[in-house]
């Protein structure tokens, strides 16, 4: 329950959906937190919903595509808390369309959202867990990094670049301290399938071979082990969390 006590996380994309499960797994283990998200209102509900239930938070409105809306982040977390001790990377943006369809915006809106956000976040994040020696990151990729879902050519190509990305910066930053890891999900129930009628959703819960669909707690438990000492020996892997939709195709 306290794996993570006292140390400060920041969570991108967490006003809603997966960002906010993961928000809520690393507060009941313990961890103060910081919510990043560019939707003010959406921010100001899941800041309130959290500080209602005890946990020390602070949200902040940034866009994680501008490397300067990252360093007023940082700075106003510094500021309010001293440190950094776990990042979440897991803002993105998703876009449902097969190639001929996608457009140079389509493309270049998602790249810059889930893959450059993470490399603009990781790098202005990682100085301040380097002069500490110590930090943790997790990244949220997708199963779409390694196998065919629907047609989202540059989500996958985003996800992709996400574990390729975490592989190599947990070689470049593990002797400085830092454990660097990412979450590949599979279908987790947000708001997609929310919109869906109960026979559709058990219809995709039978094609998981775990056979339900995943919740965003899922994932938060997850976040929470990749970034606590019972992991310390692990880094630069891309976890599968997907309940068995990863290992065949339907």
């Amino acid at each position: 329950m306290n794996s993570l006590k006292d140390r400060v996380a920041i969570v991108t994309g967490s006003a809603q959906g997966i960002g906010l499960g993961i928000a809520n797994s690393v507060a009941h283990a313990g961890g103060r937190l910081v919510l990043v998200d560019i939707n003010p209102s959406g921010l100001e509900d899941a800041v309130e919903t959290l500080n209602s239930s005890g946990s020390e938070v602070l949200g902040v409105t940034a866009d994680v595509t501008k490397a300067d809306s990252i360093r007023n982040m940082i700075d106003q977390t510094i500021d309010h808390f001293g440190q950094i001790d776990l990042l979440v990377n897991n803002a993105a943006s998703l876009i449902l369309k097969p190639i001929q369809e996608t457009s140079d915006h389509d493309w270049d809106q998602v790249l810059d959202t889930n893959l450059k956000g993470t490399f603009l976040t990781c790098r202005e994040v990682i100085p301040h867990m380097e002069s500490r020696g110590v930090g943790a990151i997790v990244n949220i990729s997708s199963i779409a990094a390694f196998a065919y879902t629907t047609p989202h050519i540059s989500y996958a190509a985003s996800k992709a670049g996400v574990s390729a990305l975490t592989r190599d910066l947990a070689c470049e930053v593990a002797r400085k301290g830092i454990r660097v890891n990412a979450i590949a999900p599979g279908p987790i129930q947000t708001g997609m399938f929310d919109s869906l009628t109960q026979e559709q959703r058990d219809a995709h819960a039978e094609k998981i071979p775990i056979g339900r669909l995943g919740q965003t707690s899922d994932v938060g438990s997850a976040t929470v082990f990749l970034a606590s000492d019972e992991a310390s020996f692990i880094t630069g892997i891309t976890l599968p969390v997907a309940g068995g939709s990863d290992l065949k195709i339907t």
